[in-house]
């Protein structure tokens, strides 16, 4: 009777173990796909602009591949050097599709430095922002399940854009020829300069993500974490600016670490090169940007505004 007694006690002690756990991963879902709503519109937005943008750009590089080349390079090279490093163009033959594209994705780039910034300070001050951080609290989970599932959702949105940035160019990338013409610009490697691109743009995003998260989280005024975290993109354009106006890369490297749009010049992008230590760089700022965001919203006073 005893032995019946334990095991009965065993089974239903699993069963409420089991149960706690479903619920909690609907919980989960669930708030994954708020998320999802609540952020569908501003994806919408920037879907659309990136499109826009990669039509313009490829059908402006249409008319450059078409014109001079030798004319091309010579209009590059009489900007001053500053002026071509606030433009992104710095080193890069603008005649040759891949140093074209290199200028349209650092654009792309700052654009998705300012959304992954976004992105991650909705996701950690929604709530505190609107006021409701109420329907937080009566969740049966953990404050750390409920910002994994904020960030789930804020990396299925970034994916997203990432992937809306890759197709759109991909499918504009026909208008531009093919054949004797196509090889004179460089577009016999073309899709593997845009997957290239498309892959250090997720990266950036991560990067500033990060960034923004922990910069959002750690000041006690919302709206003050949320200028930090775009001024991050501010400074790293800054930074970026002034690393490529020196023909002397490595008396600039402490303005490229501050750069993250730098971490991988446009160059080192084309030709499939990583350097070592600013991948480790940008790893640790993503594991130390969300650790500390964890951090900080497990102990803060969510209910403070």
């Amino acid at each position: 009777m005893a032995t019946n007694t334990v095991n009965t006690s065993n089974t239903a002690g699993a069963g409420a173990s089991v149960s706690a756990s479903a619920t909690g991963l609907t919980t989960m879902i669930a708030m994954i796909i708020r998320e999802l709503r609540a952020n569908i519109k501003p994806l919408l937005v920037w879907s659309l602009t990136i499109i826009l943008f990669n039509i313009a750009g490829m059908m402006k590089f249409e008319g450059i591949a078409a014109g001079d080349t030798e004319a091309i390079r010579q209009l590059t090279e009489a900007f001053p050097k500053v002026a071509l490093a606030v433009m992104g163009i710095s080193g890069l033959d603008m005649s040759t599709f891949a140093g074209y594209y290199a200028v349209l994705e650092f654009y792309v780039g700052i654009m998705a430095a300012v959304y992954a910034v976004a992105l991650a300070r909705n996701a950690v001050l929604r709530e505190m922002v609107d006021g409701t951080y109420e329907f937080l609290f009566v969740r049966p989970v953990s404050r750390s399940r409920i910002l994994t599932a904020k960030f789930v959702a804020a990396l299925i949105d970034a994916i997203v854009f990432a992937a809306v940035n890759l197709v759109s160019s991909l499918a504009c990338l026909p208008m531009l020829g093919d054949g004797s013409a196509g090889a004179e610009h460089g577009l016999d490697d073309g899709v593997a300069v845009i997957w290239r691109f498309s892959l250090w743009l997720f990266v950036m995003m991560l990067v500033f993500g990060a960034i923004g998260a922990c910069a959002s989280l750690a000041s006690s005024v919302p709206s003050r974490g949320a200028a930090v975290g775009n001024g991050s993109v501010i400074v790293a354009y800054g930074a970026g600016v002034v690393y490529d106006m020196f023909a002397d890369h490595d008396a600039s490297v402490v303005a490229r670490i501050l750069s993250p749009f730098r971490y991988v010049t446009p160059d080192e992008v084309i030709n499939g090169h990583v350097p070592v230590p600013f991948a480790v760089l940008a790893a640790l700022i993503v594991i130390a940007g969300f650790t500390a965001t964890y951090i900080i919203f497990n102990k803060r006073d969510l209910v403070s505004r």
